[in-house]
């Protein structure tokens, strides 16, 4: 049962995968615009300082929640 499960949500996924392959190349807009201006470089910059915002925050907050476990174990 699990098999027929699995590959029936693999088969869409398949053909899904096998349609992009199809395209034809052409000019693509990012090309053009972010790396022809230079940009590009500010978006990995931005996305890369998001990232790490969110790393550290995750960070901060496991640190905290261990704590507060902590504790609760210890009132117990």
């Amino acid at each position: 049962m699990r098999t027929i499960v699995r590959t029936l949500l693999l088969l869409p996924g398949t053909l899904a995968s096998a349609s992009t392959f199809a395209q034809e190349p052409g000019a693509d807009w990012l090309v053009e615009t972010m790396y022809s201006s230079g940009k590009i470089n500010t978006v990995v910059a931005v996305v890369a300082v998001l990232i790490a915002g969110l790393a550290g925050w995750m960070f901060v907050m496991d640190k905290k929640l261990r704590r507060m476990e902590r504790e609760q174990e210890h009132r117990n």
